[in-house]
């Protein structure tokens, strides 16, 4: 969201919980999420696998209906939406970036076909709404690609043409799962610079799930789910709150992983590590020490 502007919210979700069936099982995904979106913002949702990252995302396009609970986009209840008009919602509103590229491009098309059969299929006219498909084409800098099939490009390639898809309808809403999951560290980082442009330049709302935190440093903000529950917004970095929850910095997050911590206190120091099941009070491969002043 660009600096210095009102904040308007977009999409609002308020205790959404979202429960599948699986045999004679109900599996909770979603667990009571209140979420506010702003219009412009670039938001990141990590979390461990299973955590309802995917899910929150198929409810934001449209995709799925909460088991209970408002998903709203603009006012409207998309779980009141009649099929017809969810669709209309999907095709006019949405974009959508999934991970893979099976999901994102005609094998057989070339890139311009590919931007160019999304727009048409959408009903929409690029040139009158956000530029041509070569001026999409060279938001993702892939102008000189654009007559080449997708087997031809390489991983970050695809990838930044299904963001050129994605955005062909002029969406609102862009929806990302795992853009870079697949993808060497300088392919990663090019696919976020276009999400980037992509939500600075055009005004695009971005949500981006990922489990990549390099990835979700470049967003405006970031939230954590866990078991389906949303985690209390991060602190400032080394900042204690009153109830005693501590952020540590991305490469301490990500030396440590999603699992359970144990705390040690020595002296002036908290030392603060994994805990290995197998190995009670076992120290951890990776260890990162922090001073006494908040971290």
């Amino acid at each position: 969201m660009r600096a210095g502007a009102e904040a308007v919210t977009l999409a609002r979700l308020r205790h959404v919980y979202k429960v599948y069936r699986v045999a004679d099982t109900g599996v909770v995904a979603l667990a009571g999420v209140d979420l506010d979106l702003a219009r412009g913002e670039f938001l990141a949702v990590v979390g461990p696998s299973g955590s309802g990252k995917s899910t929150l995302l198929n409810l934001l396009g449209g995709l799925d209906r909460p088991t209970a609970g408002v998903v709203e986009v603009d006012g409207r209840d998309l779980a009141r939406l009649a099929p017809r008009e969810l669709a209309a919602y999907r095709r006019e509103r949405v974009g959508f970036v999934w991970q893979g590229t099976a999901r994102n491009l005609v094998p057989y098309l070339t890139v311009r076909d590919n931007v160019a059969l999304a727009a048409v299929a959408r009903g929409v006219v690029v040139a009158a709404r956000r530029g041509s498909v070569d001026e999409l084409l060279d938001l993702v800098g892939l102008r000189d690609r654009a007559r080449h099939r997708p087997a031809q490009l390489s991983g970050g390639e695809q990838q930044r043409a299904a963001v050129a898809v994605a955005l062909a309808n002029a969406p609102d809403l862009l929806l990302a799962d795992e853009p870079t999951a697949e993808l060497d560290s300088a392919s990663a980082a090019r696919v976020l610079d276009v999400l980037r442009a992509a939500n600075r330049d055009l005004g695009t709302t971005v949500v981006m799930v990922t489990h990549d935190l390099t990835a979700a440093a470049r967003a405006d903000r970031t939230i954590r789910l866990r078991d389906g529950r949303l985690v209390a917004e991060p602190l400032p970095l080394g900042a204690v709150s009153p109830d005693g929850r501590i952020r540590l910095p991305d490469q301490a997050l990500a030396a440590i992983g999603d699992g359970e911590l144990e705390a040690e206190v020595r002296g002036n120091e908290v030392r603060i590590r994994p805990r290995d099941p197998g190995i009670p009070g076992g120290h951890a491969r990776h260890r990162w020490t922090g001073g006494a002043g908040g971290r």
